[in-house]
């Protein structure tokens, strides 16, 4: 396609030129179609081509407006640096819906810091893309690196830009530092027959959120960092997947009969796997499969706790804040209270500690853990102990992978952290040769 957009060079050979023919008399149909697999700037590209293909463009099916990377570092810059540039992304994305001329769009995506001053424009974009019957929304208006502004101050999302005669097309939405009340979801919800995707984050006018009735298609729900948030009610027979991140809250599972897999973590983590989430856990245990955690070790109060019985749970992956005092092992209560369980993955943050190692000591024999993976792993006392625990006593591990780096620290240039990466490496290796581990252990 490349070549296509350089046809009108003399240096352009008689070959290229029979190929931009042959292209040229396919019907509108195909060669919208081949531009839909275009990013949609270089899909306006064309339009340079000739009067034909100076329209087609206009109906491409995906409308991503992703401007992220133009504010990278505005932060350290004025103020009138990044009002430049959210007028330069105002023209942008009003230039193209002015142009685009289909009836409907499978995914409209903005991506870019705006706040209230903006709300006539977004208003706008929002009653587009629904009267253009969009599957996949999403309003993204957040950025980590403007840090000088104030969530209250963000768009909001009123009932009265969502008044539609007829039922939303929708399939999945995602809403990120967006100002969208409970009420205002659920009447969405309710004139969208065929949502599965639903993603709020960073919602300030998020307090109470019910989400229920037998025709709700729902099967994945997320929700992280809503400050104000209190209650949240799930009666949804499809519902596959929860993942929720932030405040303590109260959390009513009426019916999720068919809830397979479960993230929980922010603050809510930090009481919930003792005294009120797990607890909850029966109601669905019978079908939940995965379970991911973020978690600080606190092996005082872990003691305290029963775990329920995770008969069928066959993924656990715990994302622990460890200090170098701490005993990984108290986390094996709740890898024996998943008798099923064949796939464990721990990634370790490490914050230092003054106090004395308390020692513990515990035998337990997991018979289905195949795989173990260890992101994170420095080789001292702590996370070395519980790989030797697991090297015992997983009966059937097949293989444990271990990794210097936690996800998020992948790909940096750190040299403290690679210094600290070898160092680690060697410490995995004397496992490898002290417990006859050669074949099962991999050390990243």
């Amino acid at each position: 396609m490349s070549e296509v957009l350089q046809i009108t060079s003399p240096s352009v050979s008689k070959a290229q030129k029979r190929e931009y023919d042959n292209i040229n008399e396919l019907p509108d149909e195909v060669l919208i179609s081949i531009l839909a697999r275009m990013p949609m700037k270089e899909a306006a590209r064309t339009s340079v081509l000739s009067r034909r293909w100076k329209k087609l463009w206009t109906s491409h099916p995906y409308l991503v407006f992703d401007g992220s990377n133009s504010l990278r570092g505005i932060h350290y810059r004025s103020e009138q640096v990044l009002e430049s540039e959210q007028f330069k992304y105002l023209n942008w994305v009003n230039d193209v819906l002015e142009s685009h001329h289909d009836a409907a769009i499978d995914e409209f995506k903005i991506r870019f810091y705006l706040d209230q001053c903006y709300q006539s424009d977004i208003d706008d974009w929002v009653r587009f893309a629904f009267g253009k019957k969009v599957q996949r929304f999403e309003l993204d208006l957040s950025s980590s690196r403007v840090i000088s502004h104030v969530q209250d101050s963000g768009y909001e999302l009123c009932s009265h830009t969502l008044h539609f005669q007829t039922p939303l097309s929708l399939t999945s939405l995602v809403l990120k530092q967006v100002r969208v009340s409970g009420e205002v979801l659920e009447n969405l919800l309710s004139n969208s027959p065929f949502l599965e995707r639903l993603c709020i984050g960073a919602s300030t006018s998020l307090v109470h959120l019910r989400l229920a009735g037998p025709s709700l298609c729902l099967t994945y729900l997320e929700i992280t960092a809503c400050a104000r948030m209190k209650s949240l009610e799930l009666d949804a027979p499809n519902l596959l997947s929860l993942k929720y991140s932030g405040q303590n809250i109260e959390i009513r599972f009426i019916e999720v009969p068919n809830l397979a897999e479960v993230f929980i973590g922010g603050m809510f983590v930090e009481t919930c796997t003792r005294n009120y989430f797990l607890p909850l856990v029966p109601t669905f245990a019978s079908q939940l499969q995965k379970l991911v955690l973020e978690m600080r070790v606190d092996e005082r109060k872990m003691k305290l706790f029963e775990y329920p019985i995770l008969s069928q749970l066959k993924e656990l992956e715990l994302q622990v804040r460890a200090r170098d005092h701490d005993s990984l092992l108290c986390l094996t209560s709740l890898i024996n209270a998943s008798p099923s369980l064949n796939q464990l993955s721990l990634e370790l943050s490490w914050s230092k500690s003054y106090t004395r190692r308390r020692v513990m000591k515990v035998k337990r024999h997991h018979y289905n853990l195949k795989e173990v993976e260890i992101r994170g792993f420095v080789g001292g006392m702590v996370d070395s102990e519980f790989c030797i625990y697991l090297v015992k006593n997983a009966i059937m591990l097949e293989k444990m992978s271990i990794d210097p780096f936690t996800k998020n620290e992948k790909g940096g240039g750190n040299c403290f952290k690679a210094e600290r990466a070898r160092a680690a490496r060697v410490r995995a290796e004397d496992l490898r040769s002290k417990y006859g581990v050669e074949d099962k252990l991999v050390i990243l």
